[in-house]
């Protein structure tokens, strides 16, 4: 039961605005008990977010497929047409969304916000989704709306960029109901001060041989010398003992643990 997220942005791609929405949906996916194969970011290019789509599709290992970004009022906003195009499916307006943002635009131009009450075709673009979807949600902070598809056996989860968006969409409606009942991984680590990271290389070969179901990885921070020690894996068990054979081993190279995870 793998997960992977398709970034979509050229602001991304182009080093202009840094992905948080992945590292956010990564660590609660984790903790949820779907966790991530891959994160894509990829730019706003109809061709391109059509043929990653459609790679998520192919991948026999995915069962949850994330699309964040591109769901906006302006041209450079195509996720939900090259969505469509991937799907094989044609655009319609949602009229339960397209209602909910004349409402919104109402409110704002009350409060003096926008100019004129009425739909521009940029507020009618976030309306217009992919046919047969199994859920809209209804994003209580933004205009566009998270929806859910089901396709070739996979759910695929279509989220808005805006972080306050995504996490508000994410919690408080596709999380209770599409996420459930996963079984979070278990993790433990060790932190060493002043270790040299391939002292470990051969304990981490014979860890992966004996824990193959188990991921240990190495991961030094060159400006606080610390080294941290990760397992994580489905099998606490297994996990526990792996870690532990680690401590166990640094300690006979003289290298022992700042503090237990």
């Amino acid at each position: 039961m793998l997960s992977s997220i398709v970034a979509v942005g050229d602001e991304l791609v182009g080093g202009f605005t840094l992905d948080t929405n992945s590292h956010w949906l990564a660590e609660r996916l984790r903790l949820l008990g779907h966790p991530l194969k891959r994160v894509t970011a990829i730019r706003d290019r109809p061709a391109e977010i059509v043929e990653q789509v459609r790679r998520e599709l192919a991948d026999p290992e995915l069962t949850h497929i994330f699309c964040c970004g591109g769901l906006g009022p302006t041209p450079d906003d195509r996720t939900f047409a090259s969505l469509a195009e991937a799907l094989g499916r044609p655009l319609v307006v949602w009229e339960e969304t397209r209602a909910r943002i004349e409402r919104r635009v109402k409110r704002m131009h009350e409060a003096g916000l926008l100019d004129s009450p009425e739909l521009t075709e940029g507020n009618l673009r976030m309306a217009r989704i992919p046919s047969e979807p199994k859920q809209v949600f209804k994003n209580r902070r933004g205009m566009a709306p998270g929806v859910v598809y089901e396709q070739d056996g996979k759910s695929i989860f279509v989220l808005p960029g805006v972080p306050l968006e995504l996490k508000g969409v994410f919690t408080e409606e596709l999380e209770p109901q599409f996420l459930a009942g996963g079984s979070a991984a278990t993790v433990r680590e060790l932190r060493f001060m002043f270790a040299v990271e391939a002292r470990f290389y051969p304990l981490m070969r014979e860890l992966e041989e004996k824990y193959p179901d188990v991921s240990v990885g190495s991961y030094p921070n060159f400006e606080t010398k610390e080294l941290v020690i990760r397992c994580l894996g489905l099998d606490s068990n297994q996990v526990d003992e792996a870690i532990e054979m680690v401590r166990r081993r640094s300690g006979e190279l003289g290298m022992a643990p700042q503090r237990r995870s």
